[in-house]
């Protein structure tokens, strides 16, 4: 299928929705700025982290002993 055709299909299928939920994702998606990797990897945890976070959550759960 070309890109035209793959257009027209979807707007088809946008102008058939009723529902609400549905076409606020949609405008979530459309109004999304850009995924910038890098900014996002500085923002990231280490493996070492996610390690000693998980240690620590676990601690705090109801275990039957």
């Amino acid at each position: 299928m070309n890109l035209a055709s793959e257009k027209s299909e979807i707007i088809k299928w946008v102008n058939s929705l009723e529902s609400p939920a549905v076409i606020e994702e949609i405008n979530k998606i459309r109004n999304r700025k850009s995924f910038d990797f890098e900014k996002e990897w500085e923002r990231g945890i280490s493996g070492e982290e996610l390690k000693k976070r998980t240690k620590e959550y676990l601690k705090t759960l109801p275990w039957k002993k």
